[in-house]
Parts: C-alpha cells; sequence; structure tokens
C-alpha cells in the first residue's frame, strides 16, 4: 500500500538527495527546502491570499509553488499568458508571483512581484514557520463549453492523493531515473510529471524544456537513462528526426498525455526505444484515469483505486478519491465499456478539443472571431489528417469583404490569426480558412460537421 504523500512535509524533511539537474548546478533537497522557506516566510508577511504563479524556470515553479502552499496561500495558476487571456484571467488573483514580469499591455506593475522582490524587503527568521496543516487551495483552468476559460478548483490533498495512485500504479517501474520533459510545469501534466511526482519518487528532474528534438537529443547524452515527459503532438515528431533517432537507448521510459497518441506514432516510438509510450487518460477535473501502451487496439485500463461508469449520457463517468467528488465527474467522451473492466473511447461529446496536445474550446475561438469586425458568422471544425489542424468556414461583414477585395486571402487570414494569437497559443492558430457567402445551414437549423467539411475539401487546401 502506498503511503500518504505530503507534499509540504516532505518539503520541510530536506536531504542530500538531487532534486533538478541544470546545465550550471544540481540542486539537493537541503536547497530546495531553505529557498521554499526563505520565500514563505515573505509570502506569509504579505496580506494578498490569492497569488497566480508564472515562470518559464521549472526549479523557481517548483519553490514557488511549495512556498505558497506552505505560507497557505491559494494558488492560482493560469494555463497561459497570451495578451488577452492575461487580462481575463487577472481578475482571479491579487498578486502575480513570476521571474519574466509581464509588460505594461498584459499586468500592471502593482500588480507582480519577482521572487526577488518579494524578499527585497527582508524576511524573518525561518526556524518561526510552523508547517502548516491547514487546506491549500489552487485554481487551474480549462476550456469550458461557454467559451471563457473555466476556473477549476481543486486542492493539494487532490494533488496528493493523484500522486499516491500513480505512485501505486508506476512508481516502481519509473524508480529514481532523470526525467526530461517536451511540456509546460504550467498545466497540471506537468506539473504532476516533471515536477512533483519525481521529486517524491526521488527522480531528478531536468530544469530545461526540451521542445526540439536537437534539445532533447543533447540532454539525454548528458542525463541518460530518463523518462521522458511528453505529448502525442511532440511524439509523432521525434522518429522522423534524425537528432533523436540517433539516442533513442538513453529513453528508459515515455510517458503520454494531453491527448491521444496514433496507433502508428505508438509502434514508430516502439521501434526505437522498445516499447509503446506509457499513456495516461485523465482531466484536470478528474486528473488521472486510466492508462494504455498502444500496441494494438483501443482498449484502456483504469487505474487502480479508479472506477469508471457509463453515464446516463454515455460518456465516461470517473469516480476516485482525487476526483474529490462522491458522485464522480461525467467527462466529455462517449465510451463503450468491456466485460473486462477496461473501456473504448468512441468520441468527444462536446466542443472541447485537443489541438497540438493544448485543450481548447472551439465555443471561445469562434466567440473572439466574432468579434472580429471582419466576421459575421463563423464555424471552426478540427481536421484529421496526418497533423491535426482547426479549419474555419465564415461569412464576412462589408467590412471584410472589403478587406478581402483590397488585401487578399493571406492578409485577412494573418490579421484574423493574429487577433486570435491574442486569447491562444500560436500552435493551436487555425491553419484553414475558407469564406462564404452563407453557412451550411440544414432543415433543422444546424450546421453540420459534414458540411462544413464538404466545403473545405472542395476549395484546395
Amino acid at each position: 500500500m502506498t503511503k500518504r504523500i505530503d507534499l509540504r512535509r516532505h518539503c520541510l524533511a530536506g536531504g542530500p538527495q538531487i532534486v533538478a539537474l541544470g546545465a550550471e548546478r544540481h540542486v539537493n533537497r537541503d536547497q530546495l527546502r531553505d529557498r521554499v522557506l526563505e520565500l514563505s516566510r515573505a509570502l506569509a508577511a504579505r496580506p494578498e491570499h490569492r497569488w497566480g504563479i508564472w515562470h518559464h524556470s521549472a526549479w523557481d515553479f517548483l519553490c514557488s509553488f511549495m512556498a505558497l502552499a506552505l505560507a497557505g496561500k491559494q494558488i492560482v495558476m493560469p494555463h497561459n499568458m497570451q495578451t488577452g487571456t492575461a487580462q481575463v484571467l487577472a481578475k482571479h488573483y491579487q498578486m502575480l508571483l513570476t521571474d519574466a514580469p509581464l509588460t505594461a499591455e498584459l499586468h500592471s506593475s502593482e500588480g507582480q512581484l519577482t521572487p526577488e522582490q518579494l524578499l527585497a524587503d527582508g524576511t524573518a527568521p525561518v526556524s518561526d514557520l510552523p508547517v502548516p496543516t491547514e487546506p491549500v487551495d489552487l485554481i487551474l483552468f480549462t476550456s469550458g463549453s461557454t467559451g471563457e476559460p473555466q476556473p477549476i478548483r481543486k486542492t493539494l490533498e487532490l494533488l496528493e492523493l493523484e500522486l499516491a495512485t500513480l505512485e501505486r500504479n508506476f512508481g516502481p517501474r519509473l524508480g529514481q531515473t532523470s526525467v526530461l520533459s517536451t511540456v509546460s510545469h504550467q498545466h497540471i501534466y506537468g506539473l504532476l510529471h516533471h515536477l512533483l511526482w519525481p521529486w517524491w519518487r526521488g527522480a531528478p528532474f531536468v530544469i530545461a524544456p526540451c521542445q526540439f528534438p536537437e534539445e532533447l537529443a543533447v540532454a539525454l547524452r548528458r542525463w541518460q537513462p530518463a523518462t521522458l515527459v511528453s505529448s502525442p503532438t511532440h511524439l509523432s515528431r521525434l522518429p522522423r528526426a534524425s537528432a533523436f533517432r540517433n539516442r533513442p537507448e538513453g529513453v528508459q521510459e515515455v510517458i503520454s498525455s494531453g491527448g491521444l497518441l496514433a496507433e502508428h506514432d505508438a509502434l514508430a516510438m516502439a521501434e526505437l526505444t522498445g516499447s509503446a509510450p506509457l499513456e495516461i487518460l485523465g482531466s484536470t477535473e478528474t486528473g488521472s484515469v486510466a492508462w494504455r501502451r498502444r500496441t494494438g487496439g483501443e482498449r484502456w485500463q483504469p487505474l487502480q483505486g479508479v472506477t469508471v461508469e457509463r453515464s446516463a449520457n454515455d460518456c465516461l463517468l470517473v469516480k476516485s478519491p482525487h476526483v474529490g467528488r462522491a458522485d464522480g465527474f461525467e467527462m466529455g467522451d462517449r465510451v463503450q465499456l468491456l466485460d473486462d473492466g477496461g473501456f473504448i473511447l468512441l468520441g468527444r461529446a462536446d466542443r472541447i478539443v485537443k489541438v497540438e496536445g493544448k485543450r481548447l474550446s472551439l465555443t471561445e475561438m469562434q466567440r473572439h472571431l466574432e468579434a472580429h469586425g471582419a466576421i459575421a458568422e463563423a464555424r471552426i471544425i478540427l481536421v484529421k489528417g496526418r497533423r491535426e489542424q482547426l479549419a474555419v468556414v465564415a461569412t464576412l461583414t462589408e467590412a471584410g469583404q472589403a478587406q478581402l477585395a483590397s488585401g487578399g486571402k493571406l492578409a485577412l487570414n494573418q490579421a484574423l490569426r493574429a487577433e486570435l494569437r491574442n486569447y491562444f497559443e500560436t500552435p493551436v492558430l487555425p491553419r484553414r480558412w475558407r469564406y462564404v457567402d452563407e453557412l451550411p445551414y440544414n432543415a433543422q437549423g444546424k450546421v453540420t460537421e459534414a458540411a462544413l467539411q464538404e466545403i473545405l475539401n472542395g476549395d484546395g487546401p
């Protein structure tokens, strides 16, 4: 049985064991404890309770995250800091703790502090800070069907319960090998799999992210053997990258989440590393739900401690200690339950999609498009192929028609992408655009995905 995980006590225990690996220096548990105590004492002296946290450095993020937890503050984790999103999410916190101060366009200087600024006034001796036992609240964000980023309230205890589930299911296999990541620690997947879980099980994480195959090859050369925490987007490209193909023997395990990994990509990774990636199914609301190794078939196996059912809407209903609700949580995935206890996903039942491993609301993106003066009405669909991408079919206002006539389609596309870039990260922006006289409404007054796909297919790539 996995022992209870208490991250605050784990942090205060200290020790010589290496926590994080950097190009210039490594840091151990004693150094983590000292840095966290220094920050937490300064935070405890501040009046603000709701703190946003945005750090580029994984090490700084872990230190600030645990300092906020020890100080008993509410931790708010924005999922991105694009211009529009930063302005919308600022209402959820009183102060932003960041290692990369945002510009005045994104955030007022009075509403943000770097860790160094936080410590500038001096702090009291850290030894008088008691070990907190009260709950720590967290707010994460996910794309909601209403179009606005939806706050998801969790607690540190729920994260600890999820870590205990992961440790019970996979901890012995992963062990204490170093951990490399291509995913952001600002999202719950990266937070758990790149930082908190490796730290708990004694596996040092590599501070620098590995966004490109060349970076990953360099990191593997230095830190192998390693566990790679990644996403389907990255894993679909690695087998074709010569830099990675020369280093696969350094990969002990590959973990994939944030979307569904295509079978041909799983098999390509298996050919290089010796086994298909370990896929973890989950969501911000449910935490980790099930796992599979995609070497044939679509079957998922629920994690030990997780129960799955089919809801009245034929969707996946998840119950587990780390869901935090006795009645469970209904995901937006239609499901077929199997007699052996596994299940097969049958597709999304809502308008939330995954693009480039990132979850977003088509409703939200459509709302922002229709707020632009050039667009009268728009529909967005996810087009699947070798690479999944978003496509827009839209009607234009008089101003939009004039812009199209004077500047051409490419200029209009770029203007609309620039507007969306205020709210969404570049990899998820639409790549295909069609401007039509009217949307293809059917007799029931609906615009079907099939009708939109027909328009896209009839108008070239």
